[in-house]
């Protein structure tokens, strides 16, 4: 008997090479050998075959005296009923007929067959019996199709639909060459005269100047649609836009630009100070103090000293204001710290004339020196945009002679910004509608009229007539149709290639496919030597269904490497030979038996029959299947 081992071991890739090296025995060269090499390197690879895989898990859980598995079969009439709960299969006492109709069965059930024999007779008997219908589904060689297209090819068969099969052959351009539908509505209603921009007498002057000067004045209102947005959204009461519409009416203009150069000194001399030892006021200082310290900075500039006696006018008069300040933790003494202090009164006083200013102008004044920054930087936007629309207001003052346009407050400019601004991007109404025209052709162009979708159709139509929300709706069908046309384009695509190479094998789908009934099923036979020796790629066989294995060596069970099933044909009559072979050994692995004769023959495993009623039930299956 076939020694395989404690099942401990069968996890091990270096124990399944050594399991499959005792199924090829001693074969050195031949079909066994070659089929261990592949077997081989495959399990080197980390693939192995599962097929194989389980007959050694079955083996070694047989040697190890557990208890064999007994699970019902799904339904036991149905060889492929068996055959989806099971991967060893015994078809004991099965003739031609039966096997025949066990071959129609595991087509309906979409199962690709590697029907195989160790004989050749074995397999020319078995195709001279079988019905035209299973015919359809033979073939001599497998498709080039990967094991994943045709996977693939099999769902999309099984899921078409008669509406689905209306799409094949046409095509749906992609998405982008479709103009958008926010650009369609502008367009619209810019040609139909319903823009929300009424570019009004503006557009006719602007269309009416030459393309430099056009491009000059488009220039100008990018910019002061730039500025404009950089002070945000325009609230009521918003200090930068108050401030902004009166000095577009020349009010506060002085006093901004006062105000604007005052905060820009106040930042330079709030770094000096940020950078020097912090300066405290004890008390109130006297009036003038900073000019006071300016004429005593001025006097140690000149060489002048600090004395106990005799003291200088300017050391006297400075005296009352050194004792309310100190520069660190000292009284400021040298002309350094004198100068520190000077610049912190100079900020001080600064501060002072710049919230006044503030005051006039309605604008929040600062409360520190940290927020000079973000008052100057506010400060610069809104003249900014001050100038920008004082521009715009020149340009648009003489883009005409008779320039019936003006800009006399900062909601015109607005106005006029947006319409310049919309101009350049739809044109005039003539424009909009040669644009709206030139899309339709373009549309129209795509795709020729006999492979042009409906939905296609629909929105070139809906362009056509200037309705917006046919178009969208037209798009949002087309992006729906846009999937199943590539399904079904698909579909062809891989079925033409299954044509060229097994075209009654592909007629046969076709038919199971418009007819929804049966399987996508393949029945490739092969002989079992030249199936050894070139063993196809992982998931391209679904069962290996064996004739005459009573006959056949334990080699033979590499079979299993093929697909993950094995059935293994018993003709009426036979009995195994002795010694270890193929029946014997995966009868030991707990192979469902399924008797083809009423008469029970005492298995070695479980038994399922296959009745008489069953058998004529699988006859009649085939023949509604055959169109003769």
């Amino acid at each position: 008997m076939l020694d395989v081992g404690p099942s401990s071991s069968l996890g091990v890739d270096a124990h399944l090479a050594a399991f499959v090296d005792r199924l090829a025995g001693d074969a050195a060269t031949g079909p066994a050998d070659a089929a261990r090499r592949r077997i081989h390197a495959s399990i080197t690879a980390g693939a192995v075959p599962p097929g194989l895989r389980r007959l050694a898990e079955a083996l070694a859980a047989d040697a190890e005296g557990m208890p064999r598995p007994r699970h019902p079969v799904e339904d036991a009439d149905s060889v492929a009923g068996a055959l989806r709960t099971n991967s060893l299969v015994v078809l004991d006492d099965f003739d031609v007929d039966a096997v025949v109709g066990a071959l129609a069965a595991l087509l309906r059930d979409g199962r690709r067959v590697a029907v195989t024999a160790a004989d050749r007779a074995d397999l020319t008997a078995l195709r001279d019996a079988l019905t035209p219908a299973i015919v359809r589904c033979c073939a001599d060689a497998l498709p080039s199709l990967s094991a994943a297209e045709q996977r693939e090819l099999r769902r999309l068969l099984a899921t078409a639909s008669p509406e689905r099969r209306a799409r094949r052959g046409t095509q749906l351009p992609p998405a982008d060459r479709f103009p958008p539908v926010d650009d369609v509505a502008t367009l619209v209603a810019r040609a139909t005269g319903t823009s929300a921009a009424d570019q009004g007498l503006l557009g006719g002057l602007l269309s009416g100047m030459d393309a430099g000067r056009r491009a000059a004045v488009v220039d100008v209102a990018r910019t002061v649609d730039a500025a404009l947005a950089a002070l945000g959204p325009r609230i009521p009461g918003e200090w930068s836009w108050t401030l902004l519409r009166n000095l577009v009416h020349n009010t506060y203009a002085g006093v901004f630009d006062a105000l604007l150069e005052q905060v820009g000194q106040a930042l330079a001399e709030s770094r000096h100070v940020q950078a020097a030892p912090p300066v405290a006021v004890l008390g109130g200082l006297p009036p003038h103090a900073p000019d006071t310290l300016r004429r005593y900075a001025e006097f140690l500039r000149a060489g002048g000293r600090n004395r106990s006696y005799f003291r200088n006018p300017a050391q006297r008069d400075v005296q009352p204001v050194l004792r309310q300040l100190r520069v660190g933790d000292a009284v400021p003494e040298t002309p350094e710290q004198i100068e520190v202090a000077l610049r912190h009164l100079e900020l001080a006083d600064r501060l002072r004339d710049i919230d006044a200013a503030c005051r006039q102008a309605g604008v929040p004044a600062p409360r520190s020196a940290a927020d000079l920054v973000d008052l100057d930087a506010a400060l610069r936007r809104v003249g900014t945009a001050a100038r920008a629309v004082g521009t715009l207001r020149h340009d648009v003052l003489f883009i005409h002679p008779n320039s019936p346009v003006s800009v006399p407050d900062l909601d015109s400019a607005q106005q006029v910004t947006a319409a310049i601004l919309d101009y350049d991007a739809h044109g005039s109404a003539d424009e909009a509608a040669r644009r709206l025209e030139a899309m339709v052709g373009e549309l129209a162009r795509l795709i020729p009229v006999t492979r042009m979708a409906p939905e296609h159709t629909r929105a070139v139509e809906a362009l056509r007539a200037n309705d917006v929300t046919g178009y969208a709706a037209a798009l949002d069908d087309l992006a729906a149709a846009r999937s199943i046309a590539a399904a079904e384009n698909r579909c062809a695509e891989l079925t033409e290639r299954l044509r060229r190479e097994l075209p009654r094998v592909a007629e046969a789908w076709e038919a199971a496919s418009a007819d929804r009934q049966g399987g996508f099923g393949l029945a490739w036979f092969v002989e079992a030597d030249r199936l050894l020796e070139n063993l196809p790629e992982a998931d391209t066989v679904d069962v290996v269904l064996l004739l005459g294995a009573a006959e056949v060596g334990v080699d033979r069970l590499l079979l299993t490497a093929v697909a993950p099933r094995l059935a293994a044909v018993v003709a009426p009559g036979v009995r195994p030979a002795e010694g270890p072979t193929l029946l014997s050994v995966v009868q030991r692995a707990s192979a469902l038996v399924v008797a083809g004769r009423p008469e029970p023959s005492a298995p070695a495993a479980r038994v399922v029959r296959l009745s008489d009623a069953a058998r004529a039930r699988a006859a009649a299956g085939s023949a509604r299947q055959d169109p003769a």
